[in-house]
């Protein structure tokens, strides 16, 4: 498709009020109450069906979980221990579906599980249970894994990772899972609808009540968060997909849905660890599972798994999850010796568990998701994994038109199939397109910059990369180790409704994972510069960006 397809100049935060008022003066289809993962899914299958959608979140798209996640496209192989197949079967598959279209993105990893002595998992589960998993992701699927899952003798093993634990070792198993960046795929999705013209998508818009007809809600009521200005939003048909917050926005419903518990992880420079590839551990304390993460020059440690009562706007990971996680590290890498010293970052989100009534222990509950209507209309659809988001999406939309009958509109039989959205993404490059691209253009760019570029922005890279072309100084990075520069900012603020310092560093780049905490004030400043620059910010209006950003820092250190 063409550029002026792909991108959408005017949806930014210049042009927020034109947003503002065309969702005041519109009448849609569809009204989308929470804009992380799933919101953004089920808008997808609204525009590729042309249905007129409206989508808000009460702070930045993605602000939630799906910024905050283990940052996995998996299939989640420790479900099969809980006989979870369907679920595994699920994710496997969507999956395979969005390495294979979005591959800039989402990036094959090699998983590690080793088998000691004493173990109450014996070699053979093992390998029935990777097989299993790969059965079940590949098995009449038209997107295959990455790889061949492999088994491999500790002698052979240690040559590849010679930092894991070797006393004991019987057997590694190994298999494919991906990389994925959360807050990215969900931009994406949301800027797709936005370019095909059947999206208009505002945040910072909180949801303060209902409009009811006859006792049925036919809209929402609305207040901006950022000028506090209040409006209303007339519709059809409103669902309620905002995750960890959805029992805020039931009415008068007999029952909790949500169980929220709360996952943190800790960054360190690869380096450290040493590790190729990515491993599954269980705490020594209590045999949960969690993970080391490879992530281009970083290593990702999580997650935990606890139950959470306080504010769910902010999460922290404090010193009690960061030393329960290097303990085991520690332990799993004997030679290693993690300590406050090699922290990058960290970062803590909530799961939206739905609650089960039989599961005790947190990490027993299902990851299934469910859709539900309230007797006063609202469709709600919550729990599930952020692997399945297109398939969330496919149900919702398939229990509105047919279970429902919303929409006045006729659907062709090919919109009506199951997988119908299984179509490229726009924004997805084929690396061999990258290469043709960065060989003909030859930027005077490190490559290490042009890898990132390609990985975060698809082809929103063409332009980040002619940018600098034009104007070398874009491409100077901001810190010498890091491989952010200023000209993705640029390409941010024109097409991706980024009103605040906070949604830049967070959530449209990986800054805050991957930039040291000491040096998070230097970064920001320079973003902020540019931001008053783009936005006509006053000294007051920059300042306070940057201190509300470097509090959130601080809160992420506690040492």
């Amino acid at each position: 498709m063409s550029s002026e397809i792909i991108f959408n100049p005017k949806w930014n935060y210049k042009n927020r009020q034109a947003y503002i008022d065309s969702l005041k003066s519109g009448e849609f289809d569809l009204i989308i109450v929470g804009g992380g993962m799933t919101g953004a899914g089920i808008a997808r299958e609204a525009s590729l069906r042309g249905i007129k959608t409206a989508l808000v979140d009460k702070d930045d798209f993605a602000f939630g979980t799906s910024s905050r996640s283990t940052k996995l496209a998996h299939g989640g192989f420790r479900y099969l221990q809980q006989g979870e197949f369907k679920i595994v079967r699920e994710s496997t598959t969507e999956r395979n579906w969005i390495r294979n279209h979005f591959p800039n993105i989402v990036r094959p990893v090699a998983f590690n599980f080793g088998i000691f002595k004493g173990s109450s998992l014996p070699p053979f589960a093992l390998k029935i249970g990777i097989w299993l998993y790969d059965l079940l992701s590949n098995a009449f699927s038209k997107f295959k894994n990455y790889g061949k899952h492999r088994f491999i003798k500790p002698e052979e093993f240690h040559k590849e990772e010679p930092t894991y634990k070797k006393d004991g070792l019987k057997l590694v198993g190994q298999y494919y899972d991906t990389n994925i960046d959360d807050a990215r795929i969900t931009m994406e999705a949301i800027k797709e609808c936005v370019a095909r013209g059947n999206l208009t998508a505002l945040n910072y818009a909180k949801v303060e009540g209902y409009i009811k007809k006859d006792g049925l809600i036919k809209g929402i009521k609305v207040t901006d968060q950022i000028d506090f200005e209040k409006f209303e939003i007339k519709g059809k048909q409103v669902v309620n997909a905002t995750g960890i917050w959805t029992d805020e926005l039931l009415e008068n419903y007999p029952r909790k849905v949500i169980r929220p518990t709360k996952g943190v992880h800790v960054i360190v420079r690869r380096d450290k660890i040493k590790n190729e590839s990515a491993f599954g551990l269980r705490s020594i304390d209590d045999r949960r599972v969690f993970f080391i993460l490879p992530r281009e020059d970083f290593t990702v440690i999580g997650t935990t798994d606890t139950d959470y009562k306080k504010d769910l706007d902010t999460p922290w990971c404090n010193k009690e999850d960061c030393d329960y996680l290097f303990k085991s590290v520690n332990y799993w890498f004997p030679d290693i010796n993690l300590t406050y010293d090699d922290i990058i970052s960290t970062y803590a989100g909530i799961r939206p568990l739905v609650r089960d009534p039989s599961a005790k222990d947190e990490s027993d509950v299902s990851r299934k998701h469910e859709i539900f209507d309230t007797p006063d209309g609202l469709t709600t659809i919550t729990g599930g994994k952020l692997t399945i988001w297109r398939l969330m999406g496919e149900q919702l939309l398939y229990h509105l038109i047919k279970d429902k009958e919303i929409f006045d509109q006729e659907f062709s039989k090919e919109e009506l199939k199951k997988g119908y959205s299984k179509q490229p993404m726009l924004i997805g490059l084929e690396r061999e397109e990258w290469d043709d691209f960065v060989k003909k253009e030859k930027p005077k760019i490190d490559k290490d910059i042009l890898d990132h570029l390609y990985q975060q922005y698809g082809k929103g890279a063409f332009e980040i990369v002619k940018n600098i072309i034009s104007n070398p100084q874009l491409g100077k990075r901001f810190i010498k180790e890091n491989v952010f520069v200023p000209a993705e900012i640029h390409y941010i603020l024109k097409y991706e409704f980024a009103p605040r310092l906070l949604d830049v560093l967070l959530r449209r780049t990986e800054i805050q994972l991957k930039v040291h905490h000491s040096k998070q004030r230097k970064i920001a400043e320079a973003v902020a510069w540019i931001m008053a620059e783009t936005y006509t910010w006053d000294k007051k209006k920059k300042e306070k960006e940057i201190n509300d950003y470097l509090k959130y820092i601080k809160n992420t250190i506690w040492f």
